[in-house]
């Protein structure tokens, strides 16, 4: 009778020990889930803007604002002491 409850306690607390260990591994599952599904979003978010970069009009907006390029016969003026939005001259 003895050697039965030591056997039935040894598989009540494997049982146990395995619940917790599977309760923590369906946290970590979800945490995990939420982190791909954070990932793919910004994944998506990156391909719109790369694409977005390869249109001409992307393009134009880059030349003319970062390297000051205008098109030909284009007059730009340059008013000095004004600072624009972004704090460049």
């Amino acid at each position: 009778m003895l050697l039965f409850l030591l056997v039935l306690g040894y598989f009540g607390y494997s049982y146990y020990q395995t619940e917790v260990k599977l309760e923590t591994f369906k946290d970590t599952q979800a945490e995990l889930n939420q982190q791909i599904d954070s990932l793919k979003q910004e994944v998506a978010r990156l391909n719109d803007e790369y694409a977005y970069s390869q249109t001409p009009e992307a393009i134009e907006k880059i030349a003319r604002e970062k390297l000051k390029m205008v098109k030909p016969n284009e007059i730009i003026y340059m008013i000095e002491g004004l600072e624009s939005a972004d704090g460049n001259n």
